[in-house]
């Protein structure tokens, strides 16, 4: 499948619809939320909760607590009838697989990826639970050439912007599993690092990642933006709504089971369409999305980022601007406030929980939700239930860091669900597939090249065609272990994901959300 080469429009026009040059400057700038200013309804409350400040109970007590929500909230899903689940190899994913099984023996079927940036260990990890569990394994083979292939029906499927390929991996993950008989509903292990704090130093990593992703968006930015660097204090304090766009409505929260809390449906990404249960699903209906609990790391040799998740390795800064607009851009950058922090509803809310619905919003629920249901599967999250995320942020920080292991507690609990060498295995880092390190990189950077024209790039208003030119071709030296390339990928991805929405809604006017 060829990657197709985008029409450009008529020069001059100036666009009728859709994008406003405030929300793509949002969303490069880290300003507000960022995917939300595109699609509504991927809002996500957590309870409010705060976590004990000393332990009251001894591990052993608070391990058999939270087990027993565990198995509780998994059972109501079984109840509901679901039994498949999306097995990554990671602990999560790992003990909801094993939790399933003791509800359902017999009746397991575990979905897998086989993609070139998977990791070894965590899949060896996934066919021994399958084993222990007697869970049917299916594996999902996605060859890498479909990933710039498919990057455009990945971006139109989530509404949202897309900033690895892992995300158009979930997208054709489900696309197979759907054609290979998945469904209709899967449970998966995400948002266990959020509730749990599987991941120590992420917050702190995530602010330096979107400090660099700041910086990066300075130089592309025209200078006449909403936003250039002299402004940027007050815009990111404005809280006005004028960064709404044509692509829907203003969005609502909703809470973990899909429910808005003014009491209407779920929109997913189908423009008037409803979440509503499955067919035949009975009991208390559980909260959806995500495929796995942790992604793979690499089979070669990669550069490590996190993507605004997981754990870092370091901070690039050696990507700044050769002339920076202002004196001293990273320490300006560096006392921004951090997205999560840009909330004023969530105000009330402790910094953990803004930064984890920051990163559920944000980075884990789009590509997984929406990309799930545009092949018509729907995936739940029972970690992200209210009975059992209730329980979990209310756990003591001493029982949930443990010799530098997340989940501390958690492990603790599924010992007898989970072998040791999976309920044990360190949290992998997040390594950033760029183009530069995929083996069809030639077909990733014609993508880019297509779409990174300056006819494409004008109809946003707020972008410098010649710095996106130089920015590319700067990407294109540098090696794949370049420092520098998984912001500049990041940055790429984003501003072909922005062209392909401003494209497709220019063509075809939304449908109103009902």
């Amino acid at each position: 499948m060829p990657t197709r080469t985008p029409a450009a429009p008529p020069p001059g026009r100036t666009p009728a619809r859709g994008l406003s040059a405030r929300a793509v400057v949002d969303l490069l700038c880290h300003a507000r939320a960022a995917n939300t200013v595109l699609k509504p309804g991927l809002e996500v409350t957590l309870p409010r909760v705060t976590r004990d400040a000393s332990v009251q109970d001894d591990e052993d007590a608070l391990a058999a607590r939270l087990l027993a929500a565990w198995s509780d909230t998994v059972r109501a899903h079984v109840e509901a009838g679901t039994h498949e689940v999306s097995l990554s190899g990671g602990v999560d994913s790992a003990a909801l697989c094993a939790m399933v099984a003791r509800h359902a023996p017999g009746k397991v079927r575990a979905w897998t990826m086989d993609v070139h940036f998977a990791d070894a260990v965590e899949r060896s990890n996934a066919r021994r639970m399958a084993k222990v569990t007697g869970a049917e394994l299916v594996d999902v083979l996605i060859h890498d050439a479909v990933l710039p292939d498919l990057f455009e029906q990945a971006v139109l499927a989530n509404q949202t912007v897309i900033l690895n390929a892992r995300a158009v991996a979930s997208f054709v993950f489900y696309l197979e599993a759907h054609r290979m008989g998945a469904g209709p509903v899967l449970l998966s292990g995400a948002g266990a690092d959020e509730v749990l704090q599987g991941a120590p130093g992420a917050m702190a990593s995530a602010k330096a990642r979107v400090d660099e992703d700041r910086a990066l968006a300075l130089e592309i930015l025209r200078q006449d933006a909403p936003a250039v660097v002299d402004n940027l204090r007050a815009s990111f304090r404005d809280d006005s709504r004028d960064h709404e766009t044509s692509l829907g409505a203003p969005r609502g929260a909703v809470d973990n089971s899909g429910t808005p809390l003014d009491g209407t449906g779920l929109r997913d990404q189908n423009p008037g369409a409803r979440v509503e249960p499955p067919a035949g699903e009975t009991g208390p209906v559980p909260s959806g999305t995500r495929g796995r609990d942790q992604t793979a790391g690499p089979r070669d040799r990669l550069q490590p980022v996190d993507n605004l998740r997981g754990v870092s390795e370091g901070v690039n800064s050696d990507h700044a601007p050769v002339s920076p607009p202002v004196d001293n851009l990273g320490a300006v950058l560096a006392a921004l406030p951090a997205p999560w922090d840009l909330t004023p509803e969530a105000s009330s809310a402790s910094q953990e929980l803004r930064y984890a619905e920051w990163v559920l919003r944000e980075l884990i629920l789009p590509p997984e939700l929406r990309g799930a249901r545009a092949q018509g599967l729907t995936v739940r999250t029972p970690y992200l239930d209210p009975g059992f995320a209730r329980v979990a942020l209310a756990l003591p920080e001493s029982v949930l860091m443990r010799d530098g292991f997340g989940k501390w507690l958690f492990r603790h609990a599924v010992r007898s669900l989970v072998p040791d060498e999976v309920r044990l295995a360190r949290k992998m880092p997040r390594y950033g597939h760029t183009a530069l390190s995929s083996p069809v990189r030639t077909r990733w950077l014609e993508l880019y090249r297509a779409w990174l024209s300056p006819e494409r790039l004008e109809p946003l208003q707020v972008i410098a065609p010649r710095a996106v030119s130089r920015l590319l071709e700067r990407y294109t030296r540098l090696s794949p272990e370049d420092a520098q390339a998984g912001v500049m990928d990041r940055l790429l991805m984003r501003l072909v994901s922005l062209a392909m929405l401003q494209a497709h809604t220019e063509a075809h006017p939304p449908c109103p959300e009902s």
